[in-house]
């Protein structure tokens, strides 16, 4: 059987483009994308499948843009659909590859491809094993690469398709592709892996390579039982305390670190992670930005993780009353109103008794993310916190003719 053929019956066996008609090729032009896409090119009818390629210039090297030439002139003579662009700013391996896949989606979305194909392949599996192992990445990013994935943000009819994750390099069969000079230079830490350790590696033991292959299915196997084991939990938005702590210890670990996977702009170191662990198993609440763009928040039935831009802002109205499910906080009928964050020394006065706000809110176990909601404030003296208690003075001015009322809602 020669290596087409086993790409057919992989393709047929698997229907991985049984959904799919509009196809898109991640070419960078090496041996590994120019014979994925010989393949799918002489297959197309047989798939049912159109093509179009997709081709980052990198602009690394000083023959990258005649080969960038050189593809859209041979895209241009087989009816191809091209489309290239470059990268820009300072380059690193994590940097681009961001780059590239950002640039694949833009491109899926504006003409409307569903599966992006790209030539991965089994030494790919090897070297990204060991290049996480080296970066210290946790089990579940050992699991190594699925044949099929969801790609692309809110889409599910997107899929990222890897046809070649069963194939070796020495299989591939492509005649006309270009040679990347850098790869045979051990600047970046994929090629020290492939130049380098690896040989090393299996120089000890010849089937090296085939064990890892060997240990990532058993960890991806492993990785299910727990996937399966907290199911009740992925698709909620904020986690339940009293069901999170009946979990064993181990599976909250998980639970967790599968919680946060969700936000994936969203850095969170080993310290931090564990940090987060301790807060969510120990008494009280908390409120705190775990970066630049989300906060982590317990309160005292669930802990979750939310967008800070997504903070409660509020919208207020004077008399007359407004239309809508506004609350109202009445106020005298002079004096400046000032609507404000709260501030050292601030007090209230509710059900007769006058303390600090922040003794107040710790008495009445108010939920931390309120604990930052506006002061309304009339001549230095608090009439309310919007949505969470009403001053007694405002209370007493509910049937005085010469008041004025605040009325205020969540904004929406």
């Amino acid at each position: 059987m020669t290596p087409y053929e086993k790409f057919i019956n992989i393709v047929d066996k698997e229907h991985y483009f049984d959904q799919h008609q509009e196809v898109l090729v991640a070419l960078s032009g090496g041996l590994d994308s120019m014979t994925l896409f010989n393949w799918l090119y002489q297959a197309k009818e047989l798939l049912n499948i159109s093509l179009s390629v997709a081709h980052i210039n990198h602009k690394q090297r000083a023959v990258s843009d005649h080969e960038e030439k050189v593809l859209q002139e041979k895209m241009a003579d087989l009816g191809i659909s091209f489309y290239s662009t470059h990268y820009v700013g300072s380059f690193s391996e994590e940097k681009a590859r961001h780059f590239r896949y950002d640039f694949f989606e833009r491109i899926m979305t504006e003409h409307h491809l569903t599966a992006l194909v790209t030539a991965h392949h089994k030494d790919d599996l090897t070297e990204n094993f060991l290049i996480r192992q080296i970066r210290g990445s946790r089990l579940r990013h050992l699991i190594g690469m699925q044949a099929v994935q969801a790609f692309g943000e809110g889409s599910q009819s997107k899929s990222l398709i890897r046809p070649l994750l069963t194939f070796e390099k020495s299989e591939f069969d492509a005649t006309e592709y270009f040679e990347d000079a850098s790869n045979a230079e051990n600047d970046y830490l994929r090629n020290r892996v492939r130049n380098l350790y690896l040989p090393a590696f299996e120089k000890e033991n010849p089937r090296f390579s085939e064990n890892l292959a060997s240990l990532t299915d058993e960890i991806q196997k492993a990785m299910s039982i727990v996937m399966y084991s907290a199911r009740a939990y992925a698709t909620a938005e904020k986690i339940d305390l009293i069901e999170f702590s009946r979990e064993i210890d181990n599976l909250q670990y998980f639970i967790l670190q599968n919680y946060i996977a969700k936000f994936p702009a969203l850095e969170v170191s080993k310290a931090q992670f564990n940090e987060l662990l301790h807060i969510i198993r120990r008494e009280g609440q908390y409120f705190h930005a775990i970066s630049n763009d989300y906060s982590f928040i317990k309160d005292r039935y669930h802990f979750y993780i939310e967008e800070r831009s997504k903070a409660t802002e509020f919208e207020t109205a004077l008399t007359p009353y407004p239309r809508g499910d506004f609350q109202e906080i009445d106020l005298p009928a002079t004096g400046q109103i000032v609507i404000r964050k709260r501030q050292p020394g601030d007090r209230i006065q509710v059900n007769g008794i006058d303390k600090k706000i922040r003794r107040y809110f710790i008495d009445n176990k108010v939920a931390l993310k309120k604990r930052g909601n506006p002061l309304v404030v009339v001549e230095n003296v608090v009439y309310g916190v919007l949505d969470v208690v009403t001053a007694d003075l405002s209370k007493s001015l509910k049937h005085d003719k010469m008041k004025r009322t605040l009325y205020y809602r969540e904004k929406r």
